[in-house]
């Protein structure tokens, strides 16, 4: 376990000193073990993949460093229940269970558009077609992802080349101001 620590830190150090590649791919863990070819700065479909399949915490929080953003989840309503997955381990905070978590994002002020790797959604058609609640993202949440081993370590390194092309591609969402928890979360 310390020896994965050290490699970690030394591969963020180098990354830190030397950037990433700009034309070449780098590898991206997901779910499940998946492993995707994404090369930083480019939202294709690779991209696309790769953080909404495992690394979509990484995204959120990139957006939310560069913009000032809050994050939020979209979570189930029950808990799961499941032993590699659930909070029973101590793993979940402010009464949401870590198997709860489906997807999270950043919440645009402006409008309260939820945004993720495929752009800007209203945020009632977002939960809708997750089947989710939308719960504010808290530190102590964010904690109990980052200490949970169902989710991937997030790759922030690549999450945050991805930002501003992310950013240049949103299109101002008209009517997406809504009431109820979505404007909870940008208040």
């Amino acid at each position: 376990m310390e020896a994965d620590e050290q490699l970690e830190t030394l591969i963020a150090r180098l990354t830190e000193v030397f950037g990433l590649p700009v034309t070449e791919p780098v590898t991206v863990l997901g779910t499940e073990m998946d492993r995707f070819q994404v090369t930083p700065g480019r939202l294709d479909d690779a991209a696309r993949r790769a953080f909404s399949e495992g690394q979509c915490h990484a995204l959120a929080q990139a957006v939310s460093e560069v913009t000032g953003w809050p994050m939020a989840a979209l979570i189930d309503a029950d808990c799961a229940d499941l032993y590699d997955k659930c909070g029973l381990d101590g793993l979940g905070a402010d009464g949401v269970c870590i198997c709860q978590i489906n997807h999270l994002v950043a919440v645009r002020p402006e409008d309260g558009a939820l945004i993720d790797i495929d752009g800007a959604h209203h945020p009632d058609m977002l939960r809708e077609e997750m089947g989710s609640d939308l719960v504010p993202l808290t530190e102590e949440l964010w904690e109990a992802i980052t200490r949970c081993a169902a989710f991937r370590v997030p790759d922030m390194p690549v999450a945050r080349t991805l930002v501003e092309p992310l950013l240049d591609s949103l299109p101002p969402i008209a009517g997406t101001r809504t009431g109820g928890a979505s404007l909870a979360l940008v208040a």
